[in-house]
């Protein structure tokens, strides 16, 4: 099938039905700008983070609050004012698709520094907004195959980081890691399904390290995809599984990084010949 200017607009709702779930996710749980009173900062070892830092904007968003509640509507406002220039086929459709990337970019890393949550659950919302910074059906084609490739390259190096610590040589690994992540539950001692589940699996190591290696291999799978386009519709199941299974096993969030299996969806439409 020939990708169509239908096929961009079906993307940029996908993509703004996903952030406006997430947005919500983030508002109920308190997890805003203007739902946290930081008093500090995290500074990381991160060249371009201290670039931003230069700026003393971190100081800024610490003291005024209005500042955090500026911040937190121009996150919500710029998906929305893409959309409607990919969806209508506006002027600036470009500026706002480089305007929403490098502000998610800005948004993220000082949220992360200043939060308990990790920048990496906000991947999508810096890259996946560059797929409409090309306008026509041939710069959304190849746009969205780059971003596209760094999903795979995302997810693909978590297999191989895995490999490379030695945690998938390790038949404790994941027990070990549901007894840290779930330790306040276990020395609670309620005793109600879910936590007999949990306990079930730290006290079955066997069990529970095939779960963890079925996981790097779907994991490792995604190579796949910097071959061939074919299975890019199993791959999608594939995240699917994982990202359920993170998030009820885990209790690890990574429903922000759904906008990425657009570039999936539509990698199978061609362009037309000139």
């Amino acid at each position: 099938m020939h990708l169509k200017i239908d096929h961009i607009k079906q993307f940029a709702l996908f993509y703004l039905i996903c952030f406006s779930g997430c947005y919500l996710w983030f508002v109920t749980n308190g997890l805003l700008f203007s739902e946290i009173n930081p008093v500090f900062f995290l500074n990381r070892l991160d060249f371009t983070g201290n670039i931003f830092m230069l700026s003393n904007i971190q100081y800024a968003l610490i003291e005024y609050k209005w500042l955090r509640v500026l911040w937190d509507a121009v996150y919500l406002i710029l998906p929305f004012v893409l959309v409607y220039t990919v969806y209508f086929s506006k002027k600036g459709q470009v500026v706002w698709a480089i305007a929403t990337a490098v502000f998610a970019l800005l948004y993220n890393y000082f949220f992360s520094m200043m939060s308990f949550v990790s920048i990496e659950g906000f991947v999508a919302w810096m890259f996946v907004p560059l797929v409409f910074a090309a306008k026509g059906t041939k710069g959304f084609y190849f746009s969205t195959h780059c971003i596209r490739i760094l999903f795979l390259l995302f997810f693909f190096t978590t297999a191989l980081w895995k490999i490379r610590s030695g945690g998938v040589f390790n038949p404790d690994q994941l027990s070990a890691i549901l007894f840290k992540q779930h330790l306040p539950i276990l020395v609670a001692g309620d005793d109600y399904w879910f936590s007999r589940f949990i306990s079930f699996l730290i006290n079955h190591q066997r069990f529970t390290y095939l779960i963890y290696l079925l996981v790097v291999i779907i994991e490792f799978v995604f190579v796949v995809g910097f071959f061939t386009r074919k299975y890019d519709r199993l791959l999608i199941l594939f995240f699917c599984f994982f990202v359920l299974f993170d998030y009820f096993l885990m209790e690890i969030n990574y429903f922000a990084w759904f906008p990425f299996l657009g570039c999936l969806y539509f990698s199978g439409l061609t362009l037309e010949e000139a």
